[in-house]
């Protein structure tokens, strides 16, 4: 009797520790230190780390901290200079637009004697309109961040 207790009250114990673990929601920023760029974070002086964990990247960081506080890139390209040839990443976010037009649609509609006649009616046929708009570009030469611009969204 005792042990069953024992494994019950430890099995509690397991419970409440996997659903306190579970409560735990990380931000993007820490998701990306923690899982992808520990090493590299680690080698960072202190005050870069906690200006990287606030989100905020300035000129001369590498592209290791601009993926640690922004991600994955929308899109990435190259840009010719005079020169030199500098990557750019591009951020954007995609809005959907709906589009509602009234479509003419044709229906048989029986009438007396057996003789089938069509009908028209108008229909709703709501679409989509892809409004993508970029909001931030960073642009890297030699793996470094040399200008970081933040784009006004269209209103």
């Amino acid at each position: 009797m005792k042990r069953r207790d024992c494994f019950l009250g430890l099995g509690g114990a397991l419970s409440v520790l996997l659903l306190a673990g579970c409560g735990t929601t990380l931000s993007p920023i820490e998701r990306r230190i923690q899982n992808e760029y520990a090493q590299f974070f680690e080698t960072l002086p202190e005050e870069a780390q906690e200006r990287l964990r606030n989100g905020r990247l300035e000129v001369g960081d590498s592209m290791d901290a601009a993926w640690i506080v922004y991600g994955k890139p929308t899109r990435s390209y190259e840009r010719m200079t005079e020169t030199s040839v500098n990557l750019v990443w591009s951020y954007s976010t995609t809005e959907l637009q709906p589009i509602d037009q009234f479509e003419t649609a044709y229906y048989p509609v029986s009438g007396r004697r057996g003789v089938t006649r069509w009908a028209s009616d108008f229909q709703l046929h709501r679409s989509y309109l892809h409004d993508r708009s970029e909001d931030l570009r960073i642009e890297f030469r030699e793996g470094t961040v040399i200008a970081i611009d933040f784009i006004k969204p269209r209103e």
